[in-house]
């Protein structure tokens, strides 16, 4: 049973953890009558939610047919990306002066602590669990509400693309440590240019590697 309190929102929120969990799965069609039974509530703010999960891009709403989990294919999948490249760039443009240098050693230690686990033990576990924080911390000290409100709102759609393809890519994680550690290494030294071109590089060879996986599964489906 949701609370009343905030319903709108964690319908919203619930829904969206369906998609991202996999519970709701692309092209599924989501059965709101269900979802009103279960929850106990009315189907109007379920559509509500729904129709505000549809301006993100998690769902499509079909007339006449009914409500369901969007597809990722290649043309949305390019389309996050660009979106996420504009704006990790430009946050990485105003971040760089900003950023504390003790920040900046963690994430730089982090990484560091990474790559000795994984050479050494063989374990990735640091690995992934790092994977992320050079991103957080651009987008930590970029002092820019707006952009980091807009890329909130994308962050969901980002995660759900990179759990659903590129954490599948064999060794992505190894591939993208040293391109996270340019990175850092160029807003150590305090070089806007250098930094914003390592993150642009960083990008866009993560969607290459991606576009490549996603080539190779086209490729190996049985001909209609």
């Amino acid at each position: 049973m949701l609370d009343k309190a905030s319903l709108g929102t964690q319908i919203e929120d619930a829904l969206k953890k369906e998609i991202l969990s996999g519970h709701l799965l692309p092209g599924q069609r989501i059965d709101l009558d269900d979802y009103a039974t279960n929850w106990g509530v009315s189907s109007t703010p379920i559509r509500d939610a729904l129709t505000r999960l549809q301006k993100v891009g998690f769902v499509e709403i079909v007339p006449r047919r009914g409500v369901y989990v969007s597809h990722i294919d290649q043309h949305t999948f390019k389309e996050v990306f660009d979106v996420r490249i504009a704006l990790e760039c430009m946050a990485t443009e105003l971040a760089t002066p900003l950023i504390a240098d003790e920040e900046i050693e963690q994430v730089r230690l982090a990484y560091l602590a990474a790559e000795s686990e994984l050479r050494d033990h063989g374990s990735r576990s640091l690995l992934i669990e790092t994977d992320y924080r050079v991103h957080e911390m651009v987008f930590g000290n970029c002092d820019n509400q707006k952009l980091i409100q807009i890329m909130q709102d994308l962050r969901d759609m980002i995660d759900w693309v990179r759990s659903t393809i590129t954490t599948q890519l064999p060794k992505s994680y190894e591939q993208t440590l040293p391109e996270h550690q340019m990175i850092v290494e160029a807003i150590r030294a305090r070089d806007v240019d250098r930094a914003v071109k390592a993150m642009r590089h960083h990008l866009k060879n993560s969607y290459e590697r991606s576009h490549a996986y996603w080539q190779r599964l086209e490729s190996q489906k049985p001909a209609p």
